[in-house]
């Protein structure tokens, strides 16, 4: 479990009046460490696994990137941020579902459902020999 994950359990767990740390939310998702360089993320392939996507957390945004392996060998990374009203979206059966209203978006961002009406935030992905490199500027 990453840090912001922690932290967001701890806080939910004092708003429940101290309950303990609930099995939802964070502790489902696979997070993995990228490094940073300057404007770029690089992700190992390899923390894939067989899994298809990945969350990432990049200390310079908000929330996590979410990075989709594609069925051609692809590379798909699109912010978490809802763009109906901030909330982070989260992968649910091979889409991206937003806890708080509803809305729903492909695993490349583009609007299935509302209420939102805009894609998520796109950023440049590419293969660089054992990595996915995340250009950080979105598109």
């Amino acid at each position: 479990m990453n840090r912001r994950c922690f932290l967001r359990q701890m806080e939910a767990a004092a708003l429940a009046g101290g309950a303990g740390l609930s099995a939802s939310g964070c502790l489902g998702f696979h997070y993995v460490n990228a490094t940073i360089r300057t404007d770029r993320a690089l992700v190992r392939r390899a923390d894939f696994g067989d899994r298809r996507y990945v969350l990432v957390d990049v200390p310079t945004l908000p929330l996590p990137l979410y990075v989709y392996r594609n069925d051609d060998g692809s590379y798909s990374t699109v912010s978490t941020r809802c763009m109906h009203q901030g909330c982070q979206v989260e992968p649910v059966a091979g889409h991206l579902v937003c806890p708080c209203h509803g809305s729903e978006y492909t695993n490349e961002g583009a609007v299935l459902r509302g209420p939102t009406r805009y894609p998520l935030d796109r950023f440049r992905t590419e293969l660089d020999g054992d990595h996915v490199v995340i250009h950080l500027v979105a598109s």
